[in-house]
Parts: structure tokens; sequence; C-alpha cells
């Protein structure tokens, strides 16, 4: 087949190629096969023009492969145009933009995006930019880098929306977060417990978290959120201190492990206020002549509703209004008798 055979056939099959993307809409593909039959329709006027034709005529003979060549070569600009074009939009959202120069020579050298996201990924460049990401691969735990900056955009923007220092969450501190396998939701939780417990918290709460666990208030925002510390076990130390403080402010005193012990029975500080409030007026029972109960048995009857701390309870009420009633007096209220009163003389 001549040169000139050979451009009608490639005419012919550009144009079957852009009848069909027109017809399916596709405005670019219909637009380069335009472009190369307009190019093609070109070649054969010149030919027409040269008197060439089927190996005919007095004029020189083109070389049959040249158009295939100039094609090929067509072909690969274009490929390498639009790998680029992809690959410089990707570059510059994940902050590598310096590597732009690079990226270019690869896909010029034949590399497809693929290929040339492999390379990059090897880079000095990219672990600056992604540092937790070799951390991650060592434990099988792969992210991609839209995931990553996902975490790093809702980092700042839980930054912004709780007030919190500029800066606490930034590149470090975003990049231990991911590297022990922090989600997006537990950031939150722990961004609310840092910004709850730091500015909003009582200062009995921020008191209690230094009596039970030794963190100051000034520490509480960085100890919420450093991911070496559970979110369970931040959630049990916050809950335990606010139930602390409750207990504190009314006069009845828990240690670390009585409020822990309230925390793993579902207690919270509101459900434990009222609880509390009653085993503080029976605190008088702890002491005095005959039965007594312990601090333990007035938490558990007031608060975890248990059946024999609150029959050793009413065992003590009973006794004391049994002496009472042979001669003594004793002051009490609605929740039982709580200590000696003021005995009437006759």
């Amino acid at each position: 087949m001549g040169y000139r055979e050979n451009v009608q056939a490639s005419l012919a099959q550009h144009q079957r190629a852009l009848a069909e993307a027109q017809s399916q809409g596709n405005e670019t593909y219909a637009a380069q096969a335009q472009s190369v039959i307009n190019e093609m329709t070109g070649n054969l006027n010149r030919l027409d023009s040269q008197g060439g034709g089927g190996g005919g005529g007095g004029g020189s003979t083109p070389d049959p492969n040249k158009y295939a060549e100039d094609r090929r070569k067509a072909d690969e600009r274009t490929r390498v145009q639009n790998v680029v074009a992809t690959l410089t939009g990707v570059m510059n959202d994940y902050g590598l933009g310096s590597l732009l120069a690079k990226v270019t020579q690869m896909v010029q050298e034949g590399l497809n995006s693929e290929a040339v996201m492999a390379q990059v990924r090897q880079t000095t460049e990219y672990a600056d930019r992604f540092p937790a990401m070799k951390t991650l691969a060592g434990k099988k735990r792969v992210i991609s880098e839209a995931e990553y900056i996902a975490f790093e955009r809702n980092a700042a923007s839980l930054e912004r929306s709780y007030g919190l220092p500029e800066g606490m969450l930034g590149k470090d501190q975003v990049t231990k977060l991911l590297e022990n396998e922090v989600s997006g939701k537990e950031l939150g939780e722990r961004v609310n417990m840092a910004a709850v417990g730091a500015f909003q918290t009582s200062v009995e709460v921020k008191d209690q978290f230094k009596d039970y666990y030794g963190i100051s208030s000034g520490g509480l925002t960085a100890y919420f959120l450093d991911p070496d510390q559970a979110l369970p076990l931040l959630e049990r130390q916050y809950t335990s201190s606010q139930i602390g403080a409750e207990a504190q402010i009314q006069d009845f005193s828990f240690d670390v492990k009585q409020s822990e012990r309230l925390f793993e029975a579902g207690a919270t500080r509101e459900s434990a206020r009222q609880g509390i409030t009653i085993a503080a007026n029976q605190k008088s029972f702890q002491d005095g002549f005959g039965d007594t109960v312990t601090k333990d048995q007035l938490i558990d009857a007031s608060l975890l509703q248990d059946s024999t701390a609150q029959k050793s309870i009413e065992r003590v009420k009973k006794g004391r209004q049994g002496r009472f009633n042979a001669g003594g007096t004793y002051a009490s209220n609605k929740d039982g008798v709580t200590g000696l009163g003021s005995a009437n003389k006759i």
C-alpha cells in the first residue's frame, strides 16, 4: 500500500472515530479527531498539487512510513501534554510543586501517571510532605494522599472551631496522630474533650484531675490530644474527675478508686449528683455509737442501688431511731437520721 492509500485509510478511520465521539457527546475526543482529519486532508491536497498518487506521476514518491511516524510523534506529544497537565494538578494539590520539573521529565521519558507517582513517593520531598506515610506503611496501614490531606484539613478546622492555641494541631502533632492511627472521628472527640476540659470545665474538675492523675489545668489540652493516651482512658479519667469534683463540692470527697468504680458502673457527673447528695446527708452514719457503715456502703446504696448496702444503712437508721425512742434525740431529715440533736427537757 502506497503513502496516499495509507493516508486515505487513516483518514477514513478518524472520520469514523469523529462520528462516534460526536454521537457520544465526547467533545474533547471529537476535537482531537477533527484536528487529525484536517491534517490528513491537507496532506492529500498537497499530494494532489504535486501530482503524486498511487505510485504514478512524475513527482518524487513520498516515504510511505513518514505519515505513520509523524502521527506517532503527534500522539506522543498529546500524551505527554495530557499526563503532565493531570500530574501538575496533583502535585499542586499535594504541595509538591517543586517536583514538577522531575515529573515532566519522567513523563517525557515514557512513564505513565502510575509509574511517575511510584517514583514521586520515593523522593525526599514526598517524605517531608507526608512524614506519617512511612510509619503507616510499616504497620501495613496504607492511606491515600487525599485521606492524609483531609485529616490535616479537619485538624486545622477543629483547631479554629474550638479556639485551641494556633499550631497545637500543626504538622508535628498531625503526624503523631496519624502514626498512631487516630481517626478523624476520634480526633474530633479528643479536641472536644481538650477544649471543654481546658477552657470550659470548672475549677473543681480541673483540681480533681490534678489530684487524681497529676495533670495540671495548663497541660490538659496537650494531654487530651496526646495519641499515646488511649481515648477510652481519657474518657475514664475525665468523667471520674467530674464525679470526684461533684463529691468534693458536696463535702463528701471520693478517692480516685471510688470515682473510677462509679464510672465503670456507667455513672456521669449528672447522674451521680443526686446519689452523692443522699450519701452526703447520711455520712454521719460512718461514726457514732452502735452500728456504722463505710463510705463505700453509702456510695453503693445511693449511687449503685446495692440492696445489701441499703439494708446496712436501714439497720443503722433503725438502731439510732431505737435509741432515740429510748430517750435520746437525733436530728433527722428526709434521708434519715443524720446525727445527735438536742433533747427537749421536760
